[in-house]
């Protein structure tokens, strides 16, 4: 008998329960999710770039000369990434290294231009490079191991080359502006006024060094530099 109450209770509830889903409300429906439309990705012009060259070598002769400085060419690059041409923005004044930095960036991997769009367009890039005996980035040089015999030829070469045009031989730049550049390094702030005092009397101390190194040539120029250490470091951070 408990069984059959029980069929007869499903089977009575069969129907009303149909019976209650036909008068429940239809679940609403599922909310339209819109994407917002993506905006296209906003591109920039991007000009020609070139691989990266900072030294060159030249002759011995050239080094026993003196000669150092920088050489400026511009260079034409096609929409391929290929070198179109060579021009010479800015001359060393050195034979010898303008020939080397031309060479050199005739050998160089280029990237081409862009436009807006992102196609690839004709364009220019500047490549700079230099040499110094001075300069550990150029073959075989560095301030560790240059001599008085060395500073005298470079400073002396460097300066009749230049003299009609407004550039400082960089040793003696870095020299007359270390009192001010240390100071600035302990988080002082020198006036103008202090730091045109100090360069004063450092291109006097810098006259002194010069005139020492010609009598001494052997003589590592380091071992004439007061803050030796401070020196280099300013020397070798350009």
């Amino acid at each position: 008998m408990r069984g059959g109450a029980m069929i007869c209770a499903l089977a009575l509830a069969g129907p009303a329960a149909a019976a209650a889903q036909q008068l429940a409300p239809p679940p609403p429906p599922a909310p339209v999710v819109r994407m917002a439309p993506v905006a296209p990705m906003e591109r920039y012009p991007q000009r020609a770039r070139a691989e990266r060259l900072k030294t060159v070598d030249i002759p011995q002769a050239a080094k026993d000369a003196g000669h150092n400085g920088t050489a400026v060419y511009t260079a034409t690059i096609g929409a391929d990434g290929k070198l179109i041409a060579l021009a010479l923005k800015q001359t060393s004044m050195s034979p010898a290294i303008d020939a080397a930095v031309e060479a050199a960036a005739r050998k160089l991997y280029y990237f081409a231009a862009t436009d807006k769009d992102g196609t690839k367009v004709q364009g220019t890039v500047d490549v700079v490079a230099s040499y110094a005996r001075h300069d550990a980035d150029s073959p075989g040089g560095g301030i560790e191991t240059y001599t008085c015999g060395d500073l005298v030829r470079e400073y002396d070469w460097f300066t009749a080359a230049n003299a009609t045009r407004r550039k400082l031989f960089w040793l003696q730049n870095a020299y007359t502006s270390l009192t001010s550049v240390s100071r600035m390094l302990e988080g002082e702030q020198p006036s103008q006024a202090e730091r045109l005092t100090a360069r004063k009397e450092r291109e006097a101390m810098w006259a002194k060094l010069i005139k020492r190194c010609r009598k001494t040539p052997k003589k590592l120029m380091l071992d004439e530099v007061d803050q030796r250490q401070a020196y280099a470091n300013l020397v070798n951070s350009f």
